[in-house]
């Protein structure tokens, strides 16, 4: 029986409860390849349910150091993470994550080399002949341990290399070993929803391990925009802002997952208060580089203009029913949105209004008004807890200056919304349509 064969094996029994018999397959697995850290955590959580709690630690934390040593720093800081839920204060535990971050975090001036790996406290070689499979009782336990606590000398991270940590690198280090205690790990099925689009959700998600798939409602069906793996990190936005997610995350396989919640951040944010502006400055580089790959209104510039066109943007938060553009009145700034949703309505000459579209991510609000200085010919108002990127009025005249590629493209726009809002009203009227809004041709996220 191979890794893999005895690793689903180990996952049957497990999930029937049979701990004793799983135990003895993980270890069995990691016996024939010391290099199996799925199935040395796997062992370790079956330790902590046959209540070997001091064993379950030890083979977490041999499990950590040979996830490091091959640069699998999320994997490192779950098997960590699962090993401080079981002892809270075991130093070792938190040195190995001291060493997580420095091998993850940006290279700064005085910062110290990766510390040393503490020395054993017991010396396991994983010398065992005997097949784990027929050991029952104290005796598998015994082997079991001798196996699991061994280490894993195969691996041999590159000292010159940083390997990415997303986020927890750009935490210091305290503040990353108080969220790592607080954050949650959990185990994801296939076909479980992670995150589910337009549901409020106040989590930031980072798979450790597996795939998922990101797909989106439209005209009906869901469309696969893409897909996560390992290191992926979604729901920043959501927690940064309350806005719904715009998508939803479904495992595609057997996954590990981060959870942070608010109240996560919110009491790490007490001792650091530098947390919350990080974050911040995280979703906004995500939401940035998100735009740049996807928005026609970005693709209009060269790549080497996109960052300081978004640079101009700053961040708001808005909520539902609030109206950022009014229907006869002139439009204040320009609004980007970011993550969220705004409705655009028109007053119907014959009575009630009309629904001209829907503004999501990488569309604007408010821009004919700007450029021609007439009134707004209709409201837009927000419909969900929305992200959105604010220029005022000034700002927008020096944008327009300064690119005039984005200038021309929003005319062009205008001159083709004119046509399709004026099939949309009885009687016909003239009107500057995009006097607030402007939608992706084809194709858009």
């Amino acid at each position: 029986m191979n890794e893999s064969s005895l690793r689903e094996l180990g996952m049957d029994l497990f999930e029937e409860r049979q701990f004793e018999r799983a135990l003895a397959v993980f270890a069995e697995a990691v016996r024939r390849v010391p290099a199996d850290h799925r199935s040395r955590m796997l062992a370790s959580r079956c330790l902590a349910e046959l209540g070997e709690r001091e064993r379950a630690v030890t083979a977490y934390h041999a499990c950590a150091e040979g996830l490091l040593r091959r640069d699998y720093l999320l994997s490192a800081m779950a098997a960590c993470k699962l090993a401080l839920e079981l002892s809270p204060n075991e130093r070792r535990l938190k040195e190995t994550l001291f060493r997580v971050h420095s091998r993850a975090a940006r290279s700064a001036p005085g910062r110290a080399a990766v510390p040393p790996p503490l020395p054993p406290e017991h010396l396991y070689d994983g010398k065992v002949d005997t097949d784990l499979m027929g050991l029952v009782g104290e005796e598998l336990s015994n082997r079991a341990i001798e196996v699991l606590a061994a280490p894993d000398t195969g691996g041999n991270a590159d000292p010159q290399s940083r390997p990415p940590l997303p986020l927890f690198a750009d935490l210091d280090r305290d503040a990353f070993l108080d969220l790592v205690g607080r954050m949650v790990w959990r185990t994801i099925k296939p076909e479980e929803v992670i995150s589910r689009e337009g549901e409020p959700d106040d989590h930031l998600h980072v798979i450790v391990a597996g795939k998922a798939e990101v797909t989106r409602r439209t005209d009906g069906e869901d469309r696969t925009l893409g897909f996560l793996g390992g290191g992926s990190i979604f729901g920043e936005l959501a927690l940064l802002t309350g806005a719904p997610p715009t998508a939803t995350v479904t495992a595609v396989s057997d996954s590990e997952v981060f959870e942070i919640r608010r109240e996560h951040l919110n009491a790490v944010a007490k001792s650091h208060p530098a947390v919350p502006q990080l974050l911040a400055d995280f979703a906004q580089q995500r939401m940035m580089r998100n735009l740049m790959a996807n928005s026609p209104l970005f693709q209009q510039l060269p790549e080497s203009e996109r960052g300081a066109f978004f640079q101009r943007f700053t961040f708001r938060a808005l909520q539902p029913g609030e109206k950022v553009l009014v229907e006869g009145e002139y439009s204040q700034g320009l609004f980007l949105v970011l993550a969220g949703e705004m409705t655009v309505q028109k007053e119907d000459p014959a009575g009630g209004m009309v629904t001209l579209g829907v503004l999501r991510e990488g569309d604007v609000a408010g821009e004919i008004s700007l450029l021609t200085g007439l009134r707004a010919t209709a409201t837009v108002s927000v419909t969900r807890k929305t992200a959105a990127g604010w220029l005022k009025r000034e700002a927008f005249q020096e944008l327009v200056r300064s690119f005039p590629n984005i200038r021309t493209y929003l005319e062009q726009l205008s001159d083709r919304r004119l046509k399709q809002i004026g099939e949309a009203l009885r009687p016909l009227e003239i009107i500057d349509a995009d006097d607030m809004m402007l939608e992706p041709e084809t194709g858009a996220a």
